[in-house]
């Protein structure tokens, strides 16, 4: 579907959405009072107060599915996608109009009547996005929005590419096969000879889109593909190669009117900010309170095992590369490192006093880390912080390194719950905390910290 062929039908297929939701909340109003009354209302409220309301109602709708991201590409045209969509913003809309009865005064709202209605809307949406699929679907078969694709390119760019569109058949873009200098037996399309017969292919196969797609190797190529598509009317599209460089949630910015592509950001910006640190915040302090018996019984039993301070002050690196002084019960002697330097810790480690095994291997010395996390400089998941001297030799050793700084380290992450913890390999931890980057959401952290509560806080590998 062309692009603006498709930002038309977003706009329909907001508008319906809308409708829909007004639609179902006077429906919800007549299936409380009225058709189906259960259970039996003392009181039926006039219907001018819940029409009035209705406006608050669709402006809550158009939060909530704007947020569900419902009107993403991936998700319109994929069932399961689409599914989890509509589920999470009935979710919000129905906490909103929860959240917002408390602050509208002048009538009293029937909550079974928003439950009626929710069940009512995401019924009505879901069937209403089934039938848009299947029409969209018909449509397609009968020849009707079809784009005929045709692939500049090869390598891994032009290979992916060519998988995807083969992939999202519901995409409405049907690939004719593609044109290199050289053919590439792992592309998965018809090869149509060099970029020299391309008019030719251009006429027979009757293609409406061009995609060149070009590795960084071929980028010489690009002046030559554009002088002979400058003569043609088909849409040209550019893929661009970014598969050379590990991007993480890449996005086409606009510069003042000049196009940028962001390969690598932050992925917790804006609104996700302001969740991942509401999250923050009422973990951290549940957390402090449920640990109030450990506030007094590791410091004793610190004093009494070895000389020294209870809490241990290091420098770890935080987001953006910036040190930080993680807090930690203290579980070495005081001249610890005052003959190695900055070291890990080994299995044994003769610097461990007698309640600091117990606390490593149980991580219960890592309880003071929840002020770090209130402080704001870790949050509950995320990539576990290391030394600054230790990170000056991981990052020329291994390659993006530096990548797991681009969030908040935490208390907990993918690498630790998934077995990467303490003296394991470091490119597989990398590995995993790149995952959790580029996959990030609050419900994931929500299930990352779950997972960390049901395994326990003891590991084989920490000591």
């Amino acid at each position: 579907m062309a692009m603006k062929r498709f930002q038309v039908f977003l706009t329909l297929l907001f508008i319906a959405d809308q409708v829909i939701i007004w639609g179902c909340w006077t429906l919800g109003y007549y299936s409380r009072f009225a058709w189906v009354n259960y259970p039996q209302a003392n009181y039926i409220p006039p219907f001018d107060a819940y029409l009035q309301i209705s406006w608050v109602v669709v402006i809550l709708g158009v939060v909530s599915f704007a947020y569900g991201k419902m009107y993403h590409r991936k998700r319109i045209f994929h069932y399961r996608s689409e599914a989890g969509a509509i589920f999470k913003a009935m979710a919000l809309l129905y906490l909103g109009l929860i959240a917002s009865s408390f602050f509208y005064r002048d009538h009293s709202f029937s909550r079974v009547q928003s439950i009626y209605f929710i069940v009512e809307a995401y019924l009505a949406i879901s069937i209403f996005r089934a039938m848009v699929r299947v029409a969209l679907s018909y449509m397609r078969k009968k020849g009707y929005n079809i784009r005929r694709v045709l692939v500049l390119g090869r390598g891994k760019t032009a290979k992916l590419l060519a998988e995807k569109l083969l992939d999202n058949r519901s995409l409405g873009l049907i690939p004719v096969g593609y044109m290199a200098p050289q053919s590439d037996p792992e592309l998965p399309l018809d090869y149509l000879g060099d970029y020299s017969g391309m008019h030719e292919v251009l006429a027979k196969y009757f293609v409406d889109q061009a995609y060149i797609a070009l590795d960084a190797d071929d980028q010489k190529d690009m002046a030559l593909l554009n002088r002979q598509l400058a003569t043609e009317t088909v849409d040209l599209n550019i893929v661009p190669d970014i598969f050379h460089s590990l991007a993480i949630n890449p996005e086409f910015l606009d510069l003042d009117g000049m196009p940028v592509l962001a390969l690598r950001q932050n992925p917790v910006e804006g609104w996700a900010q302001v969740q991942k640190r509401a999250f923050d915040l009422v973990v951290g302090l549940c957390s402090v309170i449920a640990m109030t018996p450990f506030w007094v019984i590791l410091p004793l039993l610190i004093k009494l095992s070895s000389p020294g301070p209870i809490f241990y002050r290091q420098t770890r690196m935080g987001l953006d590369g910036r040190p930080f002084g993680m807090l930690k019960f203290r579980s070495m002697r005081t001249d610890a490192e005052s003959k190695s330097g900055a070291v890990w810790a080994v299995k044994d480690d003769p610097r461990v006093t007698k309640i600091g095994g117990f606390l490593r291997k149980t991580s219960l010395d890592e309880i003071p880390q929840l002020f770090n996390v209130l402080k704001g400089d870790m949050s509950i998941v995320g990539p576990r912080p290391e030394r600054p001297e230790l990170i000056t030799d991981f990052k020329e050793q291994i390659p993006n390194y530096m990548l797991r700084h681009k969030i908040k380290a935490g208390l907990t992450g993918w690498a630790q719950i998934s077995g990467f913890r303490g003296n394991t390999s470091l490119e597989k931890r990398l590995e995993y905390d790149i995952y959790y980057l580029t996959h990030w959401s609050i419900w994931f952290d929500l299930k990352i910290f779950l997972l960390s509560l049901l395994k326990g806080f003891i590991d084989p590998n920490a000591y």
